[in-house]
């Protein structure tokens, strides 16, 4: 008797957190103060939404924003404070990080390379991605510790 108990409340257990990770509860990369968050945000929207932007239907927008047809994991609504927030839970906005929108938009490897070459809009320019370092670089040292 004592081990079906055992057995029924793990299995309990294992099915909130499989329902979680299927709701999109999975890993939660936001850890900045709700006042950190606001100033990013804020900054995020003049600072790096005009680049996801940019090329229309051929940019990042057109892709993985609202009727793109790519996108695979990132998948965006089209509002920068709505994105900007899913974004950092998700996790796209961690330095050095192979997902992460900075190294798919200045990696050499076109397998990762967003956008794809001969599919997308331009490459992102230098000045873009420096723009995007500097944001990410910034939101990192914030973090909550």
């Amino acid at each position: 008797m004592r081990a079906s108990g055992i057995l029924a409340g793990m299995t309990i257990v294992f099915g909130c957190g499989l329902a979680a990770a299927l709701a999109g509860g999975g890993n939660n990369f936001d850890f900045l103060s709700d006042a950190n968050r606001q100033v990013f945000q804020e900054r995020f929207v003049k600072e790096v939404w005009p680049a996801l932007e940019r090329g229309g239907k051929k940019g990042c927008l057109g892709c993985h924003g609202p009727g793109g047809k790519g996108g695979g994991a990132l998948r965006m609504k089209g509002d920068a404070a709505k994105d900007f927030r899913m974004l950092l839970k998700e996790g796209f906005l961690l330095p050095d990080d192979s997902g992460s929108v900075l190294t798919r938009v200045t990696t050499k490897d076109k397998k990762q390379m967003m956008p794809p070459p001969g599919k997308g809009s331009d490459p992102w320019t230098k000045a873009d991605a420096d723009v995007l370092r500097k944001f990410m670089a910034d939101l990192d040292k914030k973090k909550k510790k």
